[in-house]
C-alpha cells in the first residue's frame, strides 16, 4: 500500500485553513494547485505526530503551537526551494559592475561592503556573493565584505551554516573559484565539496521573516539580493516587503529581484535599472 495512502484525503476546507494559517503567519500564498503537494508532503509528518487525519493536524497547527515549533516544521516541509550558484548570472556581474567597482571609484572611507541575501535558501546565493566579492577584495586591499543570509526555512538555513555541496551542484562554479574557495572531499566524503574557511566565514545566517518587523540595521546595507521570494506573496505583502529593503538599504544602495518580479510602480524610493536591479533613491 501507498504510505500515503494510509493518512485520510487533505479536503479543500482543511487545505482552506492550513494555508489560510500560512499565509497569515509568514504570508505565503498556495494556489488551489498545490494541494497535491501539501498532502504528500505532510502525510509523513501527520505519522511521525500518530495523527490519522489532516483535520487533526491543521487543529494542531492552528490552535494547539503557541510557540509555533510546528508552524516551521510546517514551512519547511511545504517550501521549495530551488536555487544553484551563479543563478541569473548577470546579476553578479552587476554587483561588481554597479556597485564594487563604483565603491571602490568614491573612495569610500567604510570599506566594508554589507551586503543581505534575503531568501537565502540552501546557501548558493550567498555563498556566490561571498565569492564574487572575495574576488574583488583581492583585487582592492583593504576592502572587506559582510554578508547576512536569512531564511524562514530553519532547514535549509542549517544546509548553509553546514556549507557542503555535491559535485553536481558545484558544476557552475568557474575551475579556477572552485579549487580556492572549496575543499574537495576525499575517501568517504568524495564527490562533496565544502566552503574553505576564509569564504565561509563571509556569510552569517539567521531566519528572518520578511513579514514580520525587521531588526534594525545599522549601519544600512550596500545591497539587498531577495530573488524568487515576492512572487510567494500577495501584492499588498510585496509592497510592504520592498519598502521595508528601502529602509534597510543606505541611498544608492542595490536591491536585486528574481527576473519575474519587479518594485511597484508607485514605490518612488527606487530607480530602475536594467535586468531587474533597482537603485535606493
Amino acid at each position: 500500500m501507498n504510505a500515503a495512502a494510509e493518512i485520510a484525503e487533505l479536503t479543500p476546507e482543511v487545505y482552506d485553513r492550513i494555508r489560510a494559517h500560512l499565509r497569515l503567519e509568514a504570508g505565503l500564498c498556495f494556489g488551489d494547485n498545490k494541494r497535491t503537494l501539501f498532502r504528500s508532503r505532510l502525510a509523513k509528518r501527520l505519522r511521525q505526530l500518530g495523527l490519522d487525519s489532516f483535520e487533526a493536524y491543521a487543529e494542531l497547527l492552528t490552535r494547539g503551537d503557541p510557540e509555533g515549533r510546528e508552524l516551521d516544521r510546517c514551512l519547511n516541509l511545504v517550501t521549495t526551494n530551488l536555487t544553484s550558484f551563479f543563478r541569473e548570472g548577470h546579476h553578479f556581474e552587476d554587483l561588481r559592475t554597479l556597485l564594487l567597482e563604483p565603491l571602490a571609484e568614491a573612495g569610500r572611507s567604510d570599506r566594508t561592503v554589507r551586503i543581505w541575501s534575503a531568501a537565502c535558501s540552501t546557501g548558493a546565493e550567498p555563498y556566490t556573493i561571498a565569492m564574487v566579492a572575495a574576488e574583488w577584495c583581492r583585487e582592492h586591499p583593504g576592502w572587506r565584505v559582510e554578508i547576512l543570509a536569512s531564511d524562514i526555512n530553519t532547514e535549509v538555513l542549517a544546509v548553509t551554516d553546514r556549507a557542503v555541496y555535491t559535485e553536481a551542484e558545484v558544476k557552475q562554479v568557474p575551475e579556477g573559484w572552485l579549487r580556492r574557495h572549496f575543499q574537495r572531499g576525499v575517501g568517504a566524503n568524495a564527490g562533496r565539496y565544502r566552503l574553505r574557511d576564509a569564504t565561509r566565514r563571509l556569510v552569517r545566517t539567521a531566519r528572518i521573516n520578511l513579514l514580520r518587523p525587521l531588526p534594525r540595521f545599522d549601519p544600512p546595507f550596500d545591497a539587498v539580493f531577495c530573488r524568487n521570494c515576492l512572487i510567494y506573496f500577495s501584492e499588498a505583502d510585496q509592497e510592504r516587503v520592498v519598502a521595508a529593503f528601502a529602509e534597510c538599504l543606505r541611498p544608492g544602495g542595490l536591491l536585486f529581484l528574481g527576473h519575474s518580479e519587479s518594485v511597484p510602480p508607485h514605490l518612488t524610493q527606487f530607480e530602475r535599472l536594467p535586468r531587474t536591479v533597482y537603485r535606493r533613491r
